[in-house]
């Protein structure tokens, strides 16, 4: 990786941690005005992708945390027109190719064929230049989503309302989880 695009990524990085909190506010205000004119087949599409980044395991996975409405009104409401353009045109290409590729859509996959393909569609470069890739933005709005929702943050981590003081010889093993109260 060359310097130019080393701070690219890296101007990247801190303008959206600066935008966080912002973007975070919009898009926790009420969702059912984005979602109810969104359509039902691109809302299942987003359901399946973020269900395929994060599934169900001893955990609920990202369908049980509605991450797909979440994503569409992040996109409605905190994205800029040319971006939620771009982002809606990757989803498009995306679902395109994967008809292309296995005769059906992406929610109608196996969870094989899905994984192949989300491996490959994370190899390709951005459509856009200067926006990330669409695997890249639609896998940052999961984890995102997820992991800020009721069920991400309780169950999937251990969350603790008021963090501990520093416990140098704390036992860090397997089952420690990223939010471990420690006392």
């Amino acid at each position: 990786m060359d310097r130019r695009k080393a701070f690219q990524r890296i101007s990247l990085l801190l303008g959206g941690i600066a935008l966080a909190p912002e973007l975070m506010a919009r898009a926790m205000a009420d969702a059912s005005s984005s979602v109810s004119n969104f359509p039902p087949d691109r809302l299942r599409l987003l359901n399946e992708m973020a269900e395929t980044i994060i599934p169900e395991t001893d955990t609920p996975g990202a369908r049980a945390a509605n991450v797909g409405e979440f994503i569409v009104h992040a996109v409605e409401t905190c994205l800029p027109a040319d971006r939620r353009r771009a982002f809606y045109d990757g989803l498009d290409r995306a679902e395109a190719a994967c008809v292309s590729r296995y005769g059906r859509s992406f929610a109608d996959c196996e969870e094989s064929q899905r994984i192949s393909f989300f491996t490959d569609l994370e190899k390709q470069p951005a459509a856009v230049e200067g926006m990330p890739p669409f695997f890249t933005a639609l896998k940052m709005l999961v984890l995102h989503g997820y992991f800020t929702s009721e069920i991400g943050a309780t169950q999937a981590l251990n969350y603790d309302p008021v963090p501990g003081g520093w416990v140098a010889d704390m036992v860090i093993n397997d089952q420690t989880k990223a939010w471990t109260p420690m006392f």
